[in-house]
């Protein structure tokens, strides 16, 4: 079980490792003195739980703190978090767990990055102009595409988690984009709209756990892509359309059939990640780095 690392003579405890930058829990019991000490000495970054020293039923506290910047909040099904409304200055906000109130995203001119678990009282608004990273996961919107997701203009990074959409209509209006990844999207199965980013600066695109994926090779407009993973989604008749990926250095396609089991043209790639198969033209060991385990 994860143990948080305490720090300083009043043993405050710590979120997440080094090196990266660490939050400090904030323990009901001591409220301000966490505050303080978050603001002192890890820049007002703050984690809430209500299953680690935070026993309170709202974090209502945080109106007196409108400075915050960071805000991690854990399992937050079992808490109200109304308060984070009054949080005008947030650049970083996480909730993990489903919500239950509703959080109107405007409230926050100047977020940067968000991680989220999409509830409906969740409201996105038509945009989000200062925001670079976005994690989603569970989005179930009634038109089952991302049409519905607001514009976000300088967004860079792109994490698409869980849900049961068939599509991605509507991504394409990101055009800053430099790295998606989808992950178990279990109905996905076209991916043409990603054809909007033929002329644009998209660099990694990641699908993990999309069985249902069909014509993997319509990613061969993206001209810009130099890492291209697609790891258990289904089958692919042939890596043929590879060769026109000319920036393309790594391609990962684990527990993902090859269907014409050709593998050559990996051969010009600085890597290639994929378990061994009987028809396979090439094994692991032919790729340089290829650090996946033969089967």
């Amino acid at each position: 079980m994860y143990s948080p690392e305490l720090e300083g003579n009043e043993q405050f405890q710590l979120m997440g490792f080094p090196p990266f930058p660490r939050a400090v829990f904030i323990e009901s019991q001591r409220i301000d003195a966490c505050m303080d000490y978050a603001l002192r000495n890890h820049g007002g970054r703050i984690a809430i739980t209500p299953l680690g020293g935070f026993e309170l039923p709202d974090i209502s506290f945080l109106s007196r703190f409108p400075w915050v910047e960071e805000l991690h909040i854990q399992h937050a099904d079992m808490i109200d978090i109304s308060s984070v409304a009054a949080l005008g200055h947030l650049r970083y906000l996480l909730i993990s767990g489903r919500a239950k109130q509703p959080l109107d995203l405007a409230n926050f001119p100047l977020l940067r990055e968000l991680r989220v678990q999409w509830w409906p009282k969740l409201r996105l608004g038509e945009s989000l102009s200062s925001l670079r990273t976005l994690s989603l996961s569970n989005y179930s919107p009634a038109n089952r595409d991302l049409s519905g997701l607001p514009e976000m203009p300088h967004l860079e990074d792109l994490d698409l988690v869980q849900s049961r959409n068939p599509t991605l209509s509507g991504i394409g209006r990101f055009t800053s984009l430099k790295r998606l990844t989808v992950d178990y999207f279990s109905k996905l199965f076209d991916i043409s709209a990603l054809s909007a980013f033929a002329d644009g600066v998209l660099e990694t695109l990641e699908f993990g756990n999309c069985p249902a994926l069909a014509h993997h090779d319509q990613v061969k407009v993206i001209r810009s892509l130099k890492r291209l993973a697609f790891n258990k989604c289904g089958e692919i008749t042939s890596l043929k359309f590879l060769g026109e990926l000319q920036a393309l250095e790594s391609f990962s396609f684990v527990r993902t059939n090859i269907g014409d089991g050709d593998l050559t043209p990996c051969l010009k790639l600085r890597f290639a990640g994929f378990l061994n198969k009987r028809h396979y033209s090439h094994r692991s060991s032919d790729f340089p780095d290829a650090g996946v385990s033969a089967i």
